[in-house]
């Protein structure tokens, strides 16, 4: 037995030598390190995002700020607390790179609130804890959700319905899901009016939807729309605005717009430890009133992601996952609630949820979200786990009829996307008979009827499904009327 564990030992190390070692000696690619002057320390920084020349998102940095490049190109670094930095890697050569910190420029700024602006936040994660949403609100929401690889769209999902915000400020773990398994800390949607198109692929294929096929990966479709929920969860729990979390970051005055805002950064000396309950790293801007007393809006720009599911310290924790949140906040009979959530996001490796394409070095899928959240009202406690039973259960699959009355003269999205979206997804069918195609169904299919039960006295799988299939049209019928009185 101890030869057996020496043997993965073993084996185990050498997978470690030539997966790092490829990025260093690769005849194309170079690498390299990311640090920053602490005193006479220089500290290596993880988790960086390096622009390509178009200013998207090329690759990221590693937990000790190691980065794999092509070479011979030119790729940026830029920051609200760095001073931007524009670099080449070369072949069989790590290139160091010492980043500086930006200095604020007093003259073109009056600091009209604190003189410390760590205070000033620390004044409105309080107002924050006090007055944010802590209880059930059920509402309506509007959104959709696109799919883009090389700047060509794929997938489009936009559903109008009910939505219910749990108001849990706890995290622990498993306590969360994005795709309605477990857990009432996030917002359970059920869509009442829906359209979607087919899956496509580069080649201009489609590409079935199911949640695994372990004997063709390539051809599966695994991801769930409104991934924004999870990620504007673990802002919740561990942003700058959370209580508990102000001391992971450091914060400067600063102006955008002509808009007071205040810039925010996770501490680099945080950025590695997993065993801190932050969630998201990165960088951001707190968009401040004209008082300076409330926060309206805040943009979060995320290099690293871990799973709001797994317990700290655990292997695997970290998703590579690249983007920005947006969020609109809205104070209404003196709760804070958000009122718009987007998300613009890339995904870079194999270690995702439900990644929606298959991983490609230079081909890496894009998701596009947006959230709009109206009309919450707290919920009668008598009523509450009845909604949250029946939301739970249906969430996205609520195989609503599409109905395209509904849709004339929809806002949700621009015409500017819109426009995109027919083009790019209209070229082989016609979008509006992709939507008339997906109609009534499933974003998943059932499983598959092999394991029909044999015993004639079971029900078999296929009445089981239409006894599951009149069950959630009975309790979509119940919430549409539910719905109506809300919008």
């Amino acid at each position: 037995m101890k030869a057996l564990h020496q043997l993965v030992k073993i084996q185990i190390l050498f997978l470690l030598i030539f997966t790092t070692a490829i990025p260093l000696y690769s005849q194309d690619r170079g690498s390299a390190q990311f640090f920053f002057k602490d005193g006479k320390s220089t500290i290596a920084i993880p988790f960086m995002p390096v622009l390509n020349q178009a200013g998207e998102v090329e690759a990221l940095a590693d937990s000790v700020g190691m980065v794999s490049l092509p070479i011979g190109e030119s790729f940026y670094l830029k920051s609200l607390f760095y001073k931007d930095t524009v670099f080449q890697v070369v072949e069989n050569k790590l290139t160091k790179i010492v980043l500086e910190y930006k200095e604020v420029d007093l003259q073109t700024f009056e600091i009209k609130f604190y003189k410390d602006p760590r205070d000033h936040v620390k004044q409105l994660a309080k107002q924050m804890s006090s007055e944010y949403i802590s209880s059930p609100h059920l509402g309506v929401f509007s959104g959709y959700f696109l799919v883009s690889q090389k700047g060509k769209v794929l997938d489009f999902y936009e559903a109008d319905g009910l939505s219910l915000l749990s108001g849990n400020k706890k995290w622990k773990p498993w306590d969360f899901a994005n795709h309605n398994s477990s857990g009432d800390t996030y917002n359970h949607l059920v869509p009442l009016e829906n359209r979607r198109s087919f899956h496509w692929n580069l080649a201009g294929d489609t590409i079935a939807s199911r949640f695994s096929n372990q004997t063709n990966g390539e051809k599966t479709y695994q991801i769930l729309p409104f991934y924004a929920r999870e990620i504007y969860r673990a802002l919740e729990v561990s942003g700058p605005l959370d209580e508990k979390s102000t001391k992971y970051y450091d914060y400067k005055y600063g102006i955008d717009n002509e808009m007071d805002v205040i810039y925010f950064n996770v501490k680099d000396q945080f950025k590695a430890d997993d065993s801190l309950p932050l969630f998201l790293m990165g960088e951001g801007v707190l968009y401040l009133n004209g008082s300076g007393e409330m926060v309206d809006r805040l943009t979060y720009n995320f290099s690293s992601y871990r799973y709001l599911n797994l317990e700290l310290k655990r292997a695997a924790r970290n998703r590579e996952i690249s983007g920005v949140l947006s969020v609109v906040y809205d104070k209404k009979n003196n709760t804070i609630l958000p009122t718009e959530i987007g998300l613009e996001a890339k995904f870079f490796g194999q270690r995702n949820l439900f990644s929606p394409r298959p991983f490609e070095h230079g081909n890496e899928a894009s998701i596009s979200e947006k959230l709009y959240l109206n009309n919450h009202k707290p919920v009668n406690e008598n009523d509450l786990e009845n909604f949250r039973r029946a939301m739970s259960r249906i969430g996205l699959e609520s195989m609503v009829l599409y109905n395209p009355k509904y849709w004339q003269g929809s806002n949700s999205v621009s015409d500017k996307v819109y426009t995109k979206v027919k083009s790019d997804l209209g070229k082989k069918v016609p979008l509006e008979k992709q939507f008339l195609a997906n109609s009534g169904k499933r974003l998943h299919p059932w499983l598959s009827e092999n394991n029909t039960s044999k015993n004639k006295n079971e029900p078999s799988r296929e009445e089981l499904r239409a006894k599951e299939i009149k069950f959630t049209e009975d309790v979509v019928n119940q919430l549409r009327s539910i719905w109506l009185d809300y919008k």
